[in-house]
């Protein structure tokens, strides 16, 4: 019996330049296709990237309305909602299916309805995602101090405070942290935020080569990625929580890992929505053998 055949594409999210940015596989599979829930973790797991992304088009899918269901599996756990994954979906989209018509409609199993939209003339795909508004953990020195597990090195007048987010903490820290060289203690993280990510942020100054107004890194010790290196959903907590100290409704990003990536974000409060507005870039394609 010959083996099932699924063409693959990776994309780096989140950037403009290959090797930055955050890479994810995308595999559109038919309804009617005979993957298990095992197999797709399986999957996930073998390409072994922070998330791979599966799409399956819906019952009232058309070119002028596209509409698919979309997964997102870590080399561990299926994950409940995916940036830079989602943007890989749309990339392949517009990519392999020039004749369908964005924005792109993507109903998830936890996060609902989410669209991608894809402006032509910026080549700029936009996420709409619902809000992550962070909120001051009970015990403000409790938890400053738990943060200071997580960052040993940082000084503890720079942890400056502690939210918590559905997903995890975020921790803001001074401006004149470094965070790009910032060391973690995986295993603390992990012990405290088993299931979930640890958010690290501060402000920046943004300078003719880094126009970004805010840095992030983001920790998943937990479940299997000790570091994210862009986060699309992690900027559904970051952008409320600076543009609600800030005011203002844009937000300029940087995700200071290795790889480095850019966000230009949008909070619509009234409605409870951030858009993720970035660049995508083909890696890789091929054909896995199930």
């Amino acid at each position: 019996m010959s083996p099932t055949q699924l063409p693959y594409t990776v994309y780096d999210a989140f950037t403009s330049k290959k090797f930055r940015g955050n890479p994810a596989a995308v595999l559109l599979l038919q309804p009617d296709h005979t993957l298990s829930d095992d197999q797709l973790q399986l999957i996930g797991r073998e390409f072994n990237l922070s998330d791979t992304a599966f799409l399956v088009p819906l019952e009232d899918h058309s070119e002028a309305a596209p509409h698919f269901s979309l997964r997102w599996f870590t080399p561990t756990l299926e994950a409940p909602l995916c940036g830079h994954a989602t943007l890989g979906a749309a990339c392949h989209l517009h990519d392999k299916h020039p004749e369908l018509q964005p924005p792109y409609r993507f109903a998830s199993r936890v996060s609902g309805e989410l669209t991608v939209n894809y402006h032509r003339d910026s080549d700029l795909y936009e996420l709409d995602f619902p809000a992550d508004i962070p909120v001051p953990v009970a015990d403000a020195a409790a938890g400053l101090k738990m943060a200071q597990t997580w960052f040993p090195e940082i000084a503890r007048e720079d942890f400056k405070f502690l939210s918590k987010t559905q997903p995890g903490y975020l921790v803001e820290v001074a401006e004149t942290v470094d965070v790009p060289t910032v060391r973690h203690d995986s295993v603390a993280i992990a012990r405290d935020v088993p299931d979930a990510q640890c958010v690290l942020t501060a402000p920046h100054k943004p300078t003719a080569e880094d126009p970004s107004q805010v840095h992030s890194r983001v920790f998943g010790c937990g479940f299997g990625i000790d570091e994210d290196p862009v986060t699309g959903s992690a900027h559904t907590r970051i952008v409320p929580y600076w543009l609600g100290k800030w005011g203002g409704d844009a937000l300029t990003c940087r995700q200071v890992s290795a790889r480095v990536g850019d966000l230009h974000t949008v909070w619509r409060r009234e409605g409870g929505r951030v858009l993720l507005r970035g660049h995508g870039v083909k890696m890789a394609e091929g054909v896995l053998f199930i």
